[in-house]
């Protein structure tokens, strides 16, 4: 016969083990030091998860730290690093999708890619997120070019430095998702493209423009808010052949057809042009 003494004692124990169990966290680092490397190609692709993306130690190629709640098995978590002359190539990649399709339930919180690198070596920077967080930080870095794909995500981008390099071509793919970024004329790009389907944007073209730059946007059911500075010159084109709402902020002056601009478009400073299309979402535009 168990007695009720014994069976408290048991039942205490497997709460304490599921605690343990629960409490108990994975964690691994790497660091690879700078060498010769004149440039560095980047992948990150994770299919579930936090990833933070910033500037770490000038002398460090790359500080990188996982941790997680759960019981990963080693083939999910991969990091690799190759050199090949003076161009270095890291892979940051997770593949796990048995929880992609499933609830967050805050889990996203739980698997954690924490990414620092030097801002002594240009980047070309490629992260793909499937389902999870996005926290990249920009600033100080040089990125000569940008992807960031985004599934059933929330990302943040932000830039707070001027990139001292030519960012050739940055790429925006955002889908079931929310995406933000802030000050993006700081990344210095040449060309931008950002691409939404069903979710809920906002582009924040704050910063320092140091050359004449092109953006395309394109949304489809999604709702986007576009902010520039009022003393950045702007020539915008919206196609008001599609079905989308479109609010425009004052300080435009239209030209014709969907062409506006602003007072100081013919300023001779370095102009940002935009165009948007849009299917059956919302655009607005705002000058702050």
């Amino acid at each position: 016969m168990i007695t009720p003494s014994y069976k408290t004692g048991v039942v205490i124990g497997l709460l304490l083990a599921g605690v343990l169990r629960a409490g108990a966290q994975e964690r691994r680092h790497k660091e690879i030091p700078l060498g010769d490397e004149r440039e560095l190609s980047v992948v990150v692709d994770v299919s579930f998860g936090t990833v933070i993306i910033g500037r770490g130690p000038s002398e460090k190629l790359v500080v990188a730290d996982f941790s997680s709640r759960w019981e990963d098995q080693s083939e999910d978590f991969k990091i690799s690093y190759k050199s090949h002359g003076t161009r270095g190539e890291l892979i940051v990649r997770s593949k796990d999708r048995s929880r992609f399709w499933g609830k967050d339930n805050g889990e996203s919180e739980d698997r954690v890619w924490n990414l620092q690198f030097s801002d002594q070596i240009p980047m070309d920077l490629r992260v793909e997120l499937g389902a999870g967080k996005g926290e990249l930080d920009l600033s100080g870095l040089r990125i000569q070019s940008l992807k960031v794909s985004s599934g059933a995500s929330s990302v943040e981008l932000n830039c707070d430095k001027p990139n001292p390099i030519v960012a050739e071509e940055v790429i925006i793919e955002s889908g079931v998702s929310k995406f933000t970024a802030r000050n993006l004329a700081n990344t210095n790009f040449r060309r931008l493209k950002f691409s939404g389907g069903v979710g809920a944007y906002k582009l924040d073209f704050g910063g320092k423009l140091m050359r004449d730059a092109d953006a395309k946007v394109e949304v489809g059911l999604g709702a986007i808010t576009i902010d520039v500075p009022r003393e950045m010159p702007v020539q915008l084109y919206y196609d008001d052949t599609w079905f989308s709402s479109f609010d425009l902020d004052d300080g435009f002056t239209k030209r014709r057809g969907g062409l506006y601009e602003t007072v100081g478009y013919s300023s001779g400073d370095p102009v940002l042009s935009i165009r948007i299309e849009a299917g059956l979402g919302s655009v607005k535009i705002r000058r702050r």
